[in-house]
């Protein structure tokens, strides 16, 4: 069951009006172009993103593990990918 105001051309504090159908499909549609353009604008971003050029690391910079110092690329243990972990 729907109830609406007596007025529907005055929206309760905080809440969007109450309209008919094709005044809200109307908003809806041109939302939607918004909404698209911001999802696109976002897949740019982060392609652009993965485009980044790459900053060479020296390796042997010396970090401390749970073990005491030691190279950095040690941490890596062999593997091609290092995942890490902070808990605050």
């Amino acid at each position: 069951m729907t109830t609406t105001p007596e007025d529907p051309t005055t929206a309760l504090p905080g809440r969007p009006a109450v309209v008919d159908l094709a005044t809200w499909q109307k908003a809806r549609e041109e939302l939607l172009v918004r909404e698209k353009a911001h999802t696109r604008e976002g897949d740019a971003l982060a392609a652009a993103r993965r485009r980044l050029p790459m900053v060479e690391f020296d390796g042997t910079l010396e970090v401390v593990g749970p073990d005491g110092p030691l190279p950095f690329l040690d941490l890596f243990q062999g593997r091609d990918e290092l995942v890490v972990y902070k808990h605050i």
